[in-house]
């Protein structure tokens, strides 16, 4: 038996019947395969068609290729690269069938050791009849290895169409993996330009988690360019944390580091402290919504121990308690350049504001303090004020919104209004009424340092927005009002409207949720629209307007000449497709007066209205000058 690359022979004394492999894949040398190695297809069909003609008889044609067997034409590239990067069907047959054979070698050899002791007879040399032993084991072995070689070809016809179908899936979702991977890396690339020629670098909610985060940082190695970078809200852990303040070693000009709403936790405020206490460029570190605990804040307050650079530390929104509030305060009393401290929602207490505002006595640098939401109540607002009226230092800002300060506080503050030159005053959703409305008012009377006043959500009815109202007539330096939430009707509009229409330089008046009403109340607005000249913002969100009163501030649009007036906001208020009618034609009356931006979300404009205000737009812009104006639905 002789073998050859591809081929094989089997002799029978004279008779000799050459073959071609069943299968070869991609083996490197010659297959070892038993005598009997199954023939290929289609081999087959030569060999038959051969004998066919030998014998005289005309040979049947080749059976026509299943429909299956057939790629489509549009996936040819894809089987084709399948192929080669996936081992064939054919080659993992091939090694199936040589274990077949292979199970047969001692049968081959007993048949080999046979024929070698017979003697061969005539008939048998001249070809007409084969009676050998040899003959008869040769029929046997090719007549099973048949059966295995077409239950394979069976089986290799119709699982090479589905094999192969899925092995294009798998190349498909490969290459989409790869291309993605490219466009990640790509953005993260731009992003590092951003850091490398901007001063301000905006990569806030980029969705960089730790990895991007430590990649894009890089950037800031050896910069000169960027003095402040916002990363705020983008999944940043403990590990984008660790490379950030190792890359920061080597920059000297980076001034503001903004990670809020991340995941830095304790662990990530330890390292980020460690950084800070040898660093002599941060100004401004903002942490808040990072998880930070009393363990993170007691960190931080030891780096405030040594630290003389950072001026202002955002801690808001944490889970700092009384023993971080201690930590803290112990370290404001030691520091000396911090200018702004937020604690805003975190749970310090009574107990933990108290411990602050003993601090706060002997601290001389704190200029603003942030303290919403952290239920100090009463006892806790008096311990703030008292302090901060004995400091020799005024403070400017003062945040005590949310903290369930009742009329008791609100006298303790106007304690502090009258003894200090507060600038911005937050006393947001307190509950204190029109009593302590009534305090706070008598304070308010001749001050004109505050720019900023927040009442909002304190159960103020009309007879405290009349006291307001008349306490601040002559504060021309306030810019923001915030009545919003404040039950105070339309008396309280007719009283905050007269006062805003003349006498106030007001840049921003909130009254959402005022219970303003369609009638007097909005037409009091509508007049406050007519003659102001100074507010650029005005929030009218639910006070129940309606289209009556849609077509009051609307008609009133048709004649103001305030070239401020850039935002209204009439959301909530139940406005229908007449009032959308009514807003479209101001708009068009007074193109060049037009608002920038017109809120309406919430209403019941139907598409007619909304059509209607949408070709007023274009009105606006062509006999605005090219005015362009927003409206939200």
């Amino acid at each position: 038996m002789a073998f050859s690359r591809g081929a094989y022979t089997v002799a029978a004394g004279d008779a000799s019947v050459r073959c071609r492999n069943y299968a070869i894949g991609s083996s490197p040398g010659p297959v070892r395969l038993s005598t009997f190695c199954p023939p290929n297809p289609s081999t087959k069909r030569r060999c038959s068609r051969r004998y066919a003609r030998r014998r005289g008889k005309k040979a049947p044609p080749p059976p026509e290729p299943a429909e299956d067997d057939t790629a489509p034409a549009d996936e040819e590239d894809l089987l084709t690269l399948a192929d080669d990067s996936v081992p064939s069907t054919s080659e993992n047959q091939s090694n199936e069938v040589e274990v077949v054979s292979s199970s047969q070698e001692d049968s081959a050899s007993e048949t080999r050791e046979l024929y070698q002791s017979e003697p061969v007879s005539e008939a048998s040399t001249s070809g007409s009849v084969m009676s050998s032993p040899m003959v008869s084991t040769l029929a046997m072995g090719a007549g099973f290895v048949a059966v295995v070689a077409g239950a394979v070809f069976v089986g290799r016809s119709f699982a090479s169409k589905g094999g192969k179908m899925a092995i294009v899936e798998k190349v498909q979702e490969g290459m989409e993996s790869k291309r993605l991977q490219r466009e990640a890396v790509g953005r993260l690339n731009d992003l590092m330009g951003t850091i490398q020629s901007q001063q301000k670098a905006d990569l806030s909610a980029k969705n960089l988690g730790d990895e991007g985060t430590a990649y894009v940082v890089e950037a800031l190695a050896f910069n000169s360019v960027c003095q402040a970078i916002d990363l705020n809200n983008n999944g940043v852990g403990l590990v984008g944390v660790t490379q950030l303040c190792e890359v920061l070693k080597n920059n000297d000009v980076l001034k503001v580091l903004s990670l809020a709403t991340n995941n830095v936790g304790d662990e990530g405020a330890i390292v980020i402290a460690k950084y800070l206490g040898g660093d002599m460029t941060t100004t401004t570190l903002n942490l808040s919504g990072n998880n930070i605990n009393d363990s993170g804040a007691k960190a931080l307050a030891e780096m405030l121990k040594t630290n003389t650079t950072l001026v202002s530390l955002e801690l808001n929104c944490n889970g700092i308690e009384y023993e971080g509030a201690v930590a803290l305060a112990e370290a404001i009393v030691e520091n000396t350049s911090l200018k702004i401290l937020g604690l805003s929602d975190n749970y310090l207490g009574p107990m933990g504001a108290s411990v602050l505002a003993q601090a706060l006595k002997k601290n001389r640098s704190i200029e603003e303090i942030y303290l919403k939401g952290n239920d100090v109540g009463n006892e806790g607002i008096k311990s703030i004020c008292e302090a901060l009226q004995e400091r020799d230092v005024n403070v400017r800002t003062l945040d005590i919104g949310n903290n369930n300060m009742t009329e008791e506080g609100a006298e303790m503050v106007a304690s502090l209004i009258r003894a200090k030159k507060l600038v911005e005053l937050d006393l947001y959703n307190n509950d204190f009424g029109d009593a302590g409305m009534q305090k706070i008012g008598q304070a308010l009377n001749g001050n004109r340092s505050l720019v900023t006043l927040d009442l909002g959500g304190n159960n103020v009815g009309p007879e405290g927005i009349k006291i307001l109202s008349a306490a601040i007539r002559d504060n021309d330096n306030l810019k923001s009002l915030e009545l919003s939430y404040n039950p105070i009707g339309p008396e309280g509009a007719k009283a905050i409207a007269n006062v805003a229409k003349y006498q106030l330089n007001l840049d921003t008046l909130k009254l959402g949720w005022c219970k303003i009403g369609p009638t007097d109340g909005a037409s009091a607005i509508a007049d406050l629209i007519m003659f102001n000249t100074t507010i650029s913002s005005l929030d009218l969100r639910g006070n129940n307007l309606g289209d009556h009163g849609a077509s009051s501030i609307a008609q009133s649009m048709k004649g103001h000449d305030n070239e401020h007036f850039t935002e209204l906001d009439m959301g909530y208020n139940e406005i229908k497709d007449e009032g959308a009618f009514a807003l479209a034609m101001s708009l068009r009356a007074n193109a060049s007066g037009a608002v920038k931006e017109l809120k309406l979300n919430s209403n019941y404009i139907t598409e007619r209205g909304q059509f209607v205000l949408t070709e007023a737009l274009d009105t606006v812009y062509e006999l605005g000058g090219g005015r362009e104006t927003t409206i939200t639905f």
